[in-house]
């Protein structure tokens, strides 16, 4: 029996015809950046996009023809998304490249004042598996979406300066409730926001 290939826990075949949340953009990125270099580097894109186009079914023969046509998708989402021309995916290009939904956090960091429902609300989104903690690839989405809150780049430096800044404010790599309101004071916000632009 033929299973689906999954990205980092996400059906492959969603990718094509979805918005992905930013939990499940991290996921991705997480899966397919194997050296953790902050890029997804032609190999690693080129067995994304193979994943994404061709291999949604393990057993499925590839053709000559799936093989034209995922070297001309290659080259052209490269072409069309690769900025700064380095040959490589920052992870700012690749969510653009990607459907990724707007900014989760937007709709609620803004408000004068956040309620238990709005956090459990954060809570519900980030977290994927459903422990009642944002952490691993989620706690990235959420730090990403806060950066993104702030106009920054979507970058691994940026998300590891967040996680990092999570790790100092609330004393561990995952979130809970306390931690989301902790985190989301607008005191913590801004020394988060200097932390995120000085880095």
């Amino acid at each position: 029996m033929a299973t689906k290939k999954s990205a980092g826990g996400v059906d492959i075949k969603k990718l094509r015809n979805k918005k992905l949340t930013s939990t499940e953009f991290m996921q991705v990125w997480f899966h397919y950046d194997v050296d953790r270099s902050g890029y997804l580097e032609y190999s690693e894109f080129s067995k994304f996009m193979r994943d994404l186009f061709l291999k949604t079914d393990c057993s499925a023969d590839i053709t000559p023809e799936q093989v034209e046509k995922y070297t001309a998708e290659v080259i052209h989402i490269m072409d069309t998304y690769d900025e700064n021309r380095d040959g490589r995916f920052e992870m700012n290009e690749l969510a653009k490249a990607l459907k990724i939904e707007e900014n989760y956090l937007n709709k609620i960091i803004n408000k004068k004042s956040i309620k238990d429902k709005h956090i459990q609300k954060i809570l519900t989104h980030y977290n994927s598996n459903v422990d009642n903690t944002i952490e691993g690839p989620e706690l990235c989405a959420f730090v990403g979406d806060i950066a993104r809150s702030f106009d920054l780049k979507l970058a691994l430096s940026v998300i590891n300066l967040g996680v990092a800044f999570v790790k100092e404010t609330v004393g561990t790599e995952y979130v809970d409730q306390n931690a989301i309101r902790t985190l989301l004071s607008p005191a913590s916000l801004e020394k988060m926001k200097s932390t995120l632009k000085a880095g």
